[in-house]
């Protein structure tokens, strides 16, 4: 991906990770503050008349420790008891894939712990929906990120549609999460694991990488093997380093531009691992509490609703050009009940606009009611 598209992904991000919100939080160094603020004498942007290196005050959804209902109110300025300590930092969560619910006080509704996963295609026929996609993160970053702030822990991580070659070579796995961007460089998330904790959602440079996976993957893709690869105990033991919580809710996003095919019109066979008759009953399996603590959102070649599809000519170059209608993806996301998904199109997107608000607007109340807040 070309250096001056990084740069516009870091400007769009950085509209809604950055910003005050940081200031007065206590912090050990800069890079705790985000990109426009430094920590001075331990609080973000320097001691307040309200706040300063001793202070008992902070204004954190994140660090509350106490124990009462999640539900009784919103997670706004939380008082906590403190010490002269300087050191502490904005979060309190540890992602060792043990239970990291940091107290009664914080959460969305009953959902204390979420793990968020995209699988995206990287293949080469994406190369051209790079600024589509592009909207659809800086959407979900604008209207999702103030809700996941409220939850009590956030994995948030990336899986392409086949073997990454960008990760270490004992990762370069289906189902391996992006550790490195597309030229190879290590994402340096704040707990050094292979996706991204709650302090990261306030690093734009961070989360750029994450999403940086070019388009040169393999052309013979495979969504949903890559989605329950990233799921499975092995890697979670492995690569994936815990990234998977069976208590956790799970979101779920599909990005793709071709359908998931057993030979498809370019020879490829697509998904193998399991057969298609038991991708939905398999979903359902992932969790103990079934689809309780599932939602899943589907990106797909499909067009809207009275629109026309965009043109799809599978014999030009390897992987094809265009969208493809993507039926049995999207049967798959909507073996889903109907309030557990949502599904939008990479079609007639004009990039640099707001198409995908509606849908995260969408997507955004469903988890709430999925969560009972």
């Amino acid at each position: 991906m070309a250096r001056p598209l990084l740069v516009a992904w870091a400007l769009a991000l950085s509209a809604c990770f950055t910003g005050g919100f940081l200031s007065g939080q206590p912090c050990t160094a800069d890079s705790d503050c985000g990109p426009s603020l430094r920590c001075e004498a331990g609080v973000c942007g320097g001691p307040s008349a309200q706040t300063s290196p001793t202070s008992t005050t902070t204004a954190t959804p994140t660090t509350t420790t106490t124990t009462s209902d999640a539900t009784a109110a919103p997670p706004t300025s939380t008082t906590t008891t403190a010490t002269t300590d300087t050191t502490l930092t904005p979060v309190t969560s540890t992602s060792t894939g043990e239970d990291e619910t940091t107290g009664g006080g914080c959460g969305i509704g009953r959902c204390k712990d979420l793990d968020i996963l995209f699988v995206a295609d990287n293949s080469p026929s994406m190369l051209i929906k790079t600024l589509i996609l592009l909207d659809f993160i800086s959407t979900f970053g604008n209207e999702m990120i103030p809700e996941l702030r409220q939850a009590c822990s956030i994995h948030l991580g990336v899986v392409t549609s086949g073997p990454y070659a960008s990760n270490p070579p004992e990762c370069q796995k289906l189902g391996a999460l992006v550790s490195a961007d597309d030229d190879g460089n290590p994402c340096m998330f704040s707990e050094g694991l292979p996706y991204a904790t709650m302090p990261d959602l306030d690093m734009p440079l961070t989360l750029e990488c994450l999403f940086n996976i070019g388009a040169e993957g393999d052309p013979d893709e495979r969504p949903v093997d890559a989605l329950f690869g990233a799921l499975d105990p092995t890697l979670n033991m492995g690569c994936n380093q815990g990234f998977y919580r069976p208590d956790a809710f799970l979101t779920m996003i599909l990005l793709a531009d071709e359908d998931d095919d057993n030979n498809d019109a370019q020879g490829h066979d697509g998904s193998e691992e399991i057969f298609e008759s038991f991708w939905a009953g398999s979903l359902i399996n992932i969790k103990p509490t079934g689809i309780d603590d599932l939602y899943m959102i589907g990106l797909l070649g499909d067009p809207k609703t009275g629109e026309p599809a965009c043109a799809w000519d599978p014999s030009q170059n390897e992987d094809g050009f265009g969208t493809e209608t993507t039926p049995k993806l999207r049967a798959f996301i909507q073996s889903l009940p109907p309030d557990r998904y949502a599904i939008d199109t990479l079609c007639n997107v004009v990039p640099g606009g707001s198409a995908y608000v509606p849908l995260m607007q969408e997507i955004r109340a469903e988890l709430r009611a999925a969560c009972g807040a």
